[in-house]
């Protein structure tokens, strides 16, 4: 489950990277205006945008697994507090979305 949040988090910020990129790529194109110079210096940006893209979704993901596994690990130690703190999570979720229902109930 954890792998599939990470690989998730790193194709999302990969995604939002590339697309700004394709955006700075295709302002670069469209701008007739601008002198050769500055397009050059924008088609490099975007290419370093997607370098960048690419080191930040590596790290995201290595640091998800050891957040994982460090996660995996306390809860192997620790598993009646463990037990106990997802209890309070579920708790406190299920009166979030009661609280959230209310306050729309009295809106209406």
């Amino acid at each position: 489950m954890s792998n599939s949040i990470s690989n998730e988090i790193a194709a999302n910020v990969e995604d939002t990277l590339d697309v700004v990129a394709r955006s700075l790529r295709e302002a670069s194109e469209r701008t007739q205006d601008l002198s050769e110079e500055a397009s050059e210096v924008l088609s490099n940006a975007a290419e370093d945008v997607v370098r960048v893209a690419e080191k930040l979704s590596k790290h995201a993901l290595d640091a998800a697994k050891d957040v994982a596994r460090q996660a995996t690990h306390e809860v192997q130690q620790h598993p009646i507090m463990s037990l106990a703190a997802a209890l309070t999570a579920v708790a406190a979720l299920v009166g979030l979305i009661a609280a959230t229902r209310s306050s729309k109930d009295a809106l209406k």
